[in-house]
């Protein structure tokens, strides 16, 4: 029987730092829960609605057997403007990137990535294009963000996305480091690896200072003739590059 001080816990774990100390986080929405649930990921808490178990019941995996809650309670629990009417708890996985991975494949390193729309989309996009390891910046927007769950619609279960120093990362393997950089050389005419560490920066400022040493190839997406835009969303500028490296 859910409880006041369950659906408090739930709330809480709104705050980065509170998602850190219990070590869980919350998913909601059918395409999120769904994709959770087809995970080995240890769900502690699964909560629906009368009227979600009417309509969508059918979604859910055979074993999964959610609490039914009030509409009331599901708005307290949600951290979303409209509660979908079903949510899901789940243990933060204690995932891990090799650091000779990137002489294998490629990796995607995010410096100081705010946004948490972006970030998902960021995920979404490398799963998309086979791109499964990413480390993001301590100051990148926290990995289990609510906001970034639900944009990576189901992708963040499939990659493995840890925060890193991304210094200490960056200073070990000996293979191209692609940095997304103004002054970069067209991405267009350049030739690019199978493997390596891609380098996007901050939606505001780039890439940080203290990683530009880093670098050793760095690349550029031209503007169009005429343009007078100053730079690119970091989710658009990630997928074009991505877009590239794939169609090589």
């Amino acid at each position: 029987m859910l409880s006041k001080n369950d659906i408090k816990l739930i709330r809480s774990l709104q705050n980065a730092r509170d998602r850190k100390r219990e070590g869980l986080f919350v998913c909601e929405g059918n395409k999120g829960v769904t994709e959770l649930l087809n995970t080995e990921l240890p769900v502690s808490g699964l909560y629906a609605t009368t009227e979600w178990m009417n309509r969508y019941a059918e979604l859910l995996p055979g074993n999964a057997m959610p609490e039914t809650v009030s509409a009331t309670q599901m708005e307290q629990m949600s951290g979303l403007t409209t509660a979908p009417g079903i949510l899901a708890v789940a243990q933060i996985p204690d995932k891990t990137i090799g650091i000779n991975e990137s002489e294998r494949s490629l990796v995607i390193v995010l410096d100081d990535i705010h946004d948490p729309g972006n970030l998902g989309t960021i995920i979404r996009t490398a799963d998309w294009y086979g791109i499964s390891n990413i480390v993001c910046s301590h100051d990148t927007v926290d990995i289990w963000n609510q906001k970034t769950i639900q944009s990576t619609m189901g992708s963040i279960f499939r990659m493995n996305v840890v925060e890193a120093d991304i210094t200490e990362y960056l200073s070990v393997p000996d293979v191209p480091v692609y940095g997304a950089l103004m002054r970069g050389n067209n991405i267009y005419n350049e030739q690019l690896s199978k493997n390596g560490i891609i380098v996007i920066g901050s939606e505001s400022h780039g890439i940080k200072p203290d990683i530009l040493p880093f670098i050793n190839c760095p690349i550029h997406i031209p503007r169009g003739k005429g343009s007078q835009t100053e730079s690119l969303n970091a989710s658009i500028a990630a997928a074009i590059i991505m877009s590239e490296f794939s169609r090589r």
